[in-house]
């Protein structure tokens, strides 16, 4: 049997919001049947893939300008 690995680091952290989006996330976590923990944890993995994506792109754009002519004969 293979053993259970805990891939969650344990962190403690305080986290000061205003009241306002202290309000939204409890709204948010109550209608979705989940903790406070839960929804931040979320809005932060969704937050990270939004800028790895951000950062993707822009490295393509510099290849595609960078290699400009050679994407021009290649589609020719």
């Amino acid at each position: 049997m293979i053993p259970f690995i805990d891939t969650m680091a344990a962190m403690e952290l305080r986290l000061r919001l205003p009241d306002e989006t202290h309000r939204r996330l409890r709204v948010v976590a109550d209608e979705d049947g989940t903790s406070l923990n839960t929804e931040i944890v979320t809005a932060i993995e969704e937050y990270l893939a939004r800028k790895q994506t951000a950062a993707v792109r822009a490295i393509a754009r510099k290849v595609a300008k960078r290699d400009a002519e050679l994407l021009r004969r290649l589609s020719q």
